[in-house]
């Protein structure tokens, strides 16, 4: 388990509402402890009194935020962490590698480290191209900081939710059997039979006819059951 998860066990006591409309509520855990949880998503997941698991972090204020929940009462699982897709991330870190390498080119032209022969040009050509290369540095560094933030931002969220996936799974694989919900109650044999007995057809032990179900008298030789 990641040092920044919490799981946290209980019934949803109470539903919050929210300003900004996101998924609010207070848990209860075993030892009465209430606990404000949300999320930044909008949709409601529960119901009052579930059974819930909560997979969180803290923020300011003691406050979880949900990662990842498990409704034990109705067998539902959602993951509410915010993470990335691989291919986000791919194309944001070639495109940030691509600009940085134009930046460096075009810096590299701007002060004249590169020499460039420009022919009929001369000396034109020349305070031409430092200046192409100045505004073509100017403009790429502004696109090459963006792009390496974004970068880095989908990184961080592509390990997030590597480490919510990998808590996930041992917490699951050590507390199977506390996670799996209860099924259904089954009835006892007795409660079997006395209800297959009432739904099977009766018969008039004299006569043979068919006789309603819960009916004392035969209705065709009127004799009793």
């Amino acid at each position: 388990m990641s040092e920044n998860t919490i799981v946290l066990r209980g019934k949803v006591k109470e539903f919050i509402r929210s300003y900004s409309g996101n998924f609010t509520f207070t848990l209860e855990d075993s030892q009465n402890n209430l606990h404000y949880c949300f999320s930044t998503k909008k949709s409601s997941y529960l119901n009052l009194s579930d059974d819930v698991i909560v997979f969180g972090s803290y923020t300011s204020g003691n406050k979880v935020r949900i990662n990842y929940l498990i409704n034990q009462t109705q067998n539902h699982e959602v993951n509410l962490v915010e993470s990335s897709n691989d291919w986000t991330y791919y194309l944001s870190l070639i495109a940030s590698i691509g600009t940085t390498i134009g930046f460096i080119i075009a810096l590299l032209f701007s002060l004249g480290l590169f020499p460039v022969d420009y022919g009929y040009m001369g000396m034109y050509g020349s305070i031409f191209g430092t200046i192409f290369s100045i505004v073509l540095a100017i403009l790429l560094l502004p696109a090459m900081i963006i792009l390496w933030v974004l970068t880095n931002s989908f990184s961080k969220k592509r390990k997030r939710g590597t480490e919510l996936d990998a808590d996930i799974s041992k917490f699951k694989q050590s507390n199977s059997s506390q996670i799996t919900s209860s099924s259904p109650a089954k009835p006892l044999e007795g409660q079997m039979e006395a209800a297959d007995s009432e739904m099977s057809p009766q018969f008039c032990a004299h006569c043979g006819t068919k006789v309603p179900v819960g009916a004392k008298f035969c209705p065709s030789c009127g004799s009793d059951r």
